[in-house]
């Protein structure tokens, strides 16, 4: 498992996390099982932490890696089988704070939306996006 890149990928900042770290981590997950737990665990403790940012991204990266089809599923296996990791995502569904100056609720919003995004994504049986136009 790719540390540094997930933690970039999931870094508390504004700044968009750069699409190709997705297909890195990606990579990096489906090398062998125990990074792919490891990189849940990771990701599961991250997703604990009250910056919406954070929050965002790691669910983000979760959605994209279980949408992957680099994975065989076996991510989704792994959140799936982890009930922190599924409690800590619905908690997300929830997640609420003070309204920003500039922006209001939609920090809050879009990290609600995503967690809906992301259960989604682990959830579904469909064949990933990615597997059924021939990339990837």
């Amino acid at each position: 498992m790719d540390r540094t890149a997930l933690a970039r990928a999931t870094e508390g900042s504004d700044a968009p996390t750069p699409g190709y770290l997705y297909l890195d981590i990606a990579k990096s997950i489906s090398s062998n099982p125990s990074s792919c737990k490891e990189a849940v665990q990771y990701l599961t403790r991250r997703l604990q932490k009250n910056n919406h940012n954070i929050k965002f991204k790691c669910l983000k990266v979760i959605t994209k890696t279980a949408e992957s089809s680099l994975t065989r599923g076996q991510f989704k296996r792994e959140i799936c089988q982890d009930p922190a990791a599924v409690s800590v995502i619905k908690e997300a569904l929830q997640y609420r704070g003070p309204p920003d100056p500039v922006r209001g609720d939609e920090i809050y919003s879009r990290v609600r939306n995503m967690a809906k995004e992301c259960l989604d994504a682990v959830y579904s049986d469909n064949p990933t996006s990615e597997a059924s136009t021939g990339m990837g």
